[in-house]
């Protein structure tokens, strides 16, 4: 076989294989713009869901916490601290207290006991604290002491310790250093100076007795 016959032999036998080696070649480039388009698609896709849930879980989040709100929380041995019109302190603790969820200023108190500067003190079965207004509503065995010895007993009854003052709609029995008190309705006032009593008032005095000398 002459060498040009054996050169034209061989470009035939490598002919075929570069064509089919172009030819994958360029199913290789179509198979990587594919992949890349692919690729771009599913990125944009992926982006898309996680802002998707990046979104829906903000408009979630008011709702979450709105519910989370809505859960009524108990706290144990409650103490609130505070100063009535005249800047005095007093002090209001209880066993149990519970925030409405109705109403963020009102709280329900179990065995709450109120004390102010003078340590009288006054405290009952249940009672409704008023933050905002500083008034606490109390009810079931209400019983109020003072530094002089009185003391005074009533189902249920109203203070404005911001202001001082106390009312009750309810029958009052008080006794002490001086006598025995019972009226049907009385308010507290002055700071506590003046009592004034309302309905069926009855009144008894013990007298002091006489030292002997």
């Amino acid at each position: 076989m002459s060498l040009a016959a054996q050169s034209e032999h061989t470009m035939a036998l490598w002919g075929p294989r570069r064509a089919i080696t172009l030819t994958d070649a360029r199913k290789r480039t179509a198979l990587v713009h594919i992949l890349r388009l692919l690729f771009t698609v599913g990125a944009v896709l992926s982006a898309g869901w996680l802002f998707g849930t990046i979104i829906e879980s903000s408009l979630r989040e008011p709702s979450t916490q709105s519910s989370a709100a809505g859960v009524t929380v108990t706290v144990h041995a409650p103490r609130f601290d505070g100063f009535d019109s005249q800047d005095r302190p007093y002090t209001l603790t209880a066993m149990t207290a519970q925030r409405r969820r109705d109403n963020l200023s009102l709280v329900d108190l179990v065995n709450p006991r109120l004390k102010d500067y003078t340590s009288t003190t006054v405290q009952a079965r249940e009672g409704v604290w008023n933050a905002e207004l500083e008034v606490l509503d109390l009810q079931g065995d209400v019983v109020m002491t003072d530094a002089a010895g009185y003391t005074f007993t009533s189902q249920k009854t109203r203070m404005y310790v911001k202001d001082s003052r106390v009312e009750g709609q309810e029958p009052l029995n008080g006794h002490g250093p001086i006598g025995e008190v019972r009226a049907d309705a009385y308010e507290v006032l002055d700071n506590g100076d003046r009592i004034v009593l309302k309905g069926h008032v009855w009144t008894k005095f013990t007298p002091k007795k006489k030292k002997n000398r």
